[in-house]
């Protein structure tokens, strides 16, 4: 399985890097447009008021670019799946609890879980 393992995690990585650019505001489409500036806004929130909301951006942003770069990068993949699983995991449940659309949520942890599953058999 090695082989399918580094192509569903680059292919995972190379997504999440490309996924970092609605966050900073280019946009990719125009209703991302409007879900990644509410999405900001939403984490601003979250963050207690310590973030604006273009802070915000740039922060989940870099962590999508930190983690696409580690999950292409075989020895850091599972290090990375893990930490990004707890961000996630804590955001599917903010998500919920907010109302926000859950969607996203439960791609990204299937996502996260296809990589996890082919990279442990």
């Amino acid at each position: 399985m090695y082989p399918w393992s580094d192509l569903v995690s680059t292919t995972f990585g190379a997504v999440c890097i490309a996924s970092a650019l609605p966050f900073v505001g280019i946009p990719s489409s125009s209703r991302a447009v409007a879900y990644y500036a509410d999405k900001n806004r939403w984490m601003s929130q979250l963050s207690g008021g310590h973030l604006t909301p273009r802070q915000a951006g740039f922060a989940g942003a870099l962590l999508r670019v930190a983690v696409g770069s580690c999950c292409i990068y075989p020895p850091t993949r599972v290090a990375a799946l893990a930490a990004n699983g707890m961000v996630v995991c804590y955001g599917t449940v903010a998500a919920f609890r907010d109302g926000r659309p859950m969607r996203p949520q439960w791609s990204m942890l299937g996502a996260m879980g296809l990589c996890l599953l082919l990279e442990m058999l």
